[in-house]
């Protein structure tokens, strides 16, 4: 079924947009746990492994609705549902330098700072491995049993998708629509298509479409896309484009491919050696919302995308409490100078890292909050 021509009112696109982005946040939100509570999970089962006595599993945090307790673990379900926590014994006086509120014995076998350097590592290591499971898994699944993109249908400039709230989606472009013309100038492919639009962002330009055997006009002003400091239009439209599901022998090795693929292209960037194109917070609900309208294959993709790329910033040796990869080396530091460092010196190691974070977190969701309120609004 074609979407209808009239463009939506001023009040009814303003509720529906506000509507949508209520449903992205929500779906973001959504596997943001599931991620969370993945890589807390990896704590879990690696500090029960190495023996070390896990106080509480929670799902949430803030105030204790309701749980349970089995072999001396305290598991609860609390009214925030941002994630969940692990909290074992010896790890806030080991790693943060404060103190446990039931601290063990200093001997006591199962207390985190008696376990050897690489029992320490491992368990702190197993939060990001299990990110990098997801997402190896949710990619293999994608490929298997929805496919990946194989081919362009259409070298012609032919509407494949329209991203919802997008400038074509508010003109009334269709899928199956043919640009013809822009401004009365022909249009031979997409990439012809694409050039032009790119070039004239926030200018209005008169599209020549082809629909049904009829040729009709639209008038359509690009917008400029979130994340590019230079002058880059686009519509909202992508090409047709197949998809061709995969063996299983063939999904496990293009996942994993997929994967490693994501850390090199992250090193790659944090090297300088490819343009930066950070998404925060708030691209990321744009993002997922595309993603849940083109299918379930695309959300899963985005999803494992998202769950590789937290194991990999995770392992990022910054101090902070929230990043394993800080925590392992100081740990080794530790091995090496032979001697831990003071609750002080901890104290200043996550102060740094933390303001190191926050400016990039100010500066990435600054770039892409103007992108999403265009989408929506």
């Amino acid at each position: 079924m074609r979407r209808r021509e009239s463009v939506p009112t001023a009040s009814f696109a303003g509720w529906r947009g506000n509507n949508m982005l209520v449903v992205h946040i929500l779906w973001t939100l959504l596997a943001l746990n599931l991620l969370v509570l993945a890589h807390e999970g990896g704590h879990y089962l690696a500090a029960r492994n190495a023996g070390i006595k896990i106080y509480e599993f929670s799902i949430g945090f803030g105030p204790r609705l309701f749980g349970w307790r089995k072999n001396d673990i305290d598991y609860s379900v609390r009214a925030l549902f941002l994630g969940g926590f692990v909290r074992m014994a010896g790890v806030e006086e080991t790693i943060e330098g404060g103190k446990d509120d039931e601290q063990l014995a200093d001997d006591d076998p199962s207390n985190f700072k008696n376990k050897s350097l690489w029992a320490r590592v491992a368990v702190l290591f197993a939060g990001p491995f299990s990110n990098y499971v997801v997402a190896f898994i949710l990619f293999a699944v994608a490929y298997a049993f929805f496919g990946v993109p194989y081919d362009i249908v259409d070298e012609q400039a032919k509407v494949g998708y329209v991203i919802a709230k997008s400038p074509a989606y508010q003109s009334g472009l269709a899928v199956g629509d043919k640009i013809v013309a822009i401004d009365g100038q022909p249009i031979e492919n997409w990439d012809a298509m694409t050039a032009i639009i790119r070039q004239n962002p926030e200018k209005k330009l008169t599209l020549t479409i082809s629909r049904n055997g009829q040729n009709l006009s639209i008038d359509i002003i690009p917008r400029q896309a979130f994340g590019q400091t230079e002058p880059y239009g686009e519509i909202g439209v992508q090409r047709e484009i197949s998809l061709k599901r995969l063996g299983f022998v063939d999904s496990i090795k293009t996942a994993g491919r997929q994967v490693w693929y994501l850390n090199v292209a992250t090193v790659r960037v944090l090297t300088g050696k490819e343009k930066a194109d950070f998404m925060g917070p708030v691209g990321l609900v744009s993002e997922v919302g595309q993603a849940t309208q083109k299918g379930a294959g695309w959300f899963l993709q985005i999803i494992a995308a998202v769950s590789g790329s937290l194991a990999f910033f995770n392992l990022i040796p910054i101090p902070l409490p929230l990043l394993d990869g800080g925590w392992i080396m100081i740990l080794i530091i530790e091995k090496i100078l032979r001697r831990e460092f003071s609750q002080n010196q901890k104290a200043i190691a996550q102060m740094i890292g933390l303001a190191a974070v926050l400016v990039l977190f100010v500066v990435v969701t600054w770039g892409d909050i103007s992108g999403l309120l265009q989408r929506y609004f």
